[in-house]
Parts: structure tokens; C-alpha cells; sequence
């Protein structure tokens, strides 16, 4: 009787124990439950009783180390070029917006004296006749004084002794509206002191009348 309560105490461990290791053990089997999985649970006979055992999971054992990565795989062929889209249509032109009103009149030019001569109109007198009133400033008269020279008399204080002039030939008033050669005589050889001359000649040829000019003092 005394064996038996030993027998009955001893630790679900220590059946297990006993289970593996001396499973021909008289008095002692071990078979699965009917309905629990032989790995988890069983009957173990000890002496002329049953008792059922059953395995307790065990706490989660570590994590093992990564393997080493694996090769690379091959790179895979290249995918076709997918179809252009259609190109958009253009955007509509805005509007175009209404003009701006006018700027403000710029300041006057430094030129101190300027004109354009219609040689048609010029006498052997001195005069204002010839001179373009709308394109003329500081010139008070004009003659000719020979065949294709012309003095002009600028207003005081400009004075030809004093500074030099710049002529250009002029074609909307020349006769047949044939530009001609335009010279300015520095030295006023046939005109008075104060007075800027202008020659003016056939192209080619000797000094004529018809050719008209235009002139500026700076």
C-alpha cells in the first residue's frame, strides 16, 4: 500500500521521464488518448491505475541567426517602349488687348540748330524762302550765292567761325527726287563769316543746282 501512494504522487515530470526511458517498465504503459494527439497527451498505466498526462509547451525557444543573403538573381529583359500619346491640342491666342494711350513727349533735342532746304526755293537773296518751316530751328536765312552754293545764317549766338555742321543729301525735294553730293565748305570761302556753307554737286560731276540737303549744328 505504501508503494502505491508513492507511486501516484510522483511529478508528471518524472512520468515522462519513466515514459522514455523505461517504456518495458513492469506495471507501467503508456498509450495515447483517444482524443488528444499522442504527441500532447497520454494514458500511463502505473501499477493497476490510469492516470493521464499530458506535455506542457515549453517557453519559446531563441531566434536562430539569419542565413547568409542568397545570390542575385538574373536582371530580367528590358520591357518594351509603350506608345508615344498623342500630342495635345494648342491652346487658344488670348486676346489682344487694346492699344495704350500715348507716352508723354520726350524732351527736346540738344541739336541747336538744324533745317532742311528745298533748293527750288532758294533765291540769290537772302531769305527765309527755302528753308522748311516745320523741319527748320535756329536758322534765320538762306542764298545762293554761285551754281550749287548756298549760305545759310544761322540765329545769334551759333556762329559758323565757331562750330562745325553736318550735312546729309535729301531726296524728297531734290529735283526728279535724285539725292546729289552734299559738301559742308568749312572755311565759308564764298559766304560771310557768321554764315555755314553747303556745295552741292551733280554725282559725278561738277557743283548743281536741284540737289536738296539738310543740315545740322550740334
Amino acid at each position: 500500500m505504501r508503494h502505491r501512494t508513492l507511486t501516484l504522487l510522483a511529478t508528471p515530470a518524472v512520468l515522462g521521464a519513466m515514459t522514455v526511458a523505461v517504456p518495458a517498465l513492469a506495471g507501467i504503459s503508456v498509450m495515447p488518448t483517444a482524443h488528444t494527439s499522442a504527441s500532447k497527451c497520454f494514458i500511463a498505466h502505473i501499477a493497476k491505475h490510469r492516470i493521464r498526462e499530458c506535455l506542457v509547451r515549453g517557453p519559446r525557444g531563441l531566434r536562430g541567426l539569419p542565413g547568409p543573403p542568397g545570390p542575385r538573381g538574373f536582371t530580367g529583359k528590358t520591357g518594351k517602349t509603350g506608345a508615344t500619346g498623342k500630342t495635345g491640342a494648342p491652346g487658344k491666342t488670348g486676346l489682344t488687348g487694346p492699344p495704350g494711350p500715348p507716352g508723354p513727349t520726350g524732351p527736346e533735342g540738344t541739336a541747336r540748330a538744324y533745317a532742311v532746304v528745298n533748293p527750288a526755293e532758294v533765291e540769290s537773296s537772302s531769305s527765309t524762302k527755302g528753308l522748311v518751316p516745320a523741319q527748320t530751328r535756329n536758322f534765320a536765312a538762306i542764298q545762293r550765292v554761285a551754281q550749287g552754293e548756298y549760305c545759310l545764317a544761322p540765329s545769334p549766338p551759333i556762329a559758323a567761325a565757331a562750330q562745325p555742321a553736318a550735312v546729309s543729301s535729301e531726296s524728297s525735294y531734290s529735283a526728279s527726287e535724285a539725292p546729289g553730293l552734299v559738301a559742308l565748305n568749312a572755311k565759308s570761302a564764298h559766304c560771310g563769316a557768321g554764315d555755314f556753307e553747303v556745295d552741292t554737286y551733280e554725282p559725278g560731276k561738277a557743283l548743281a543746282n536741284g540737289y536738296a540737303f539738310t543740315i545740322i549744328v550740334p
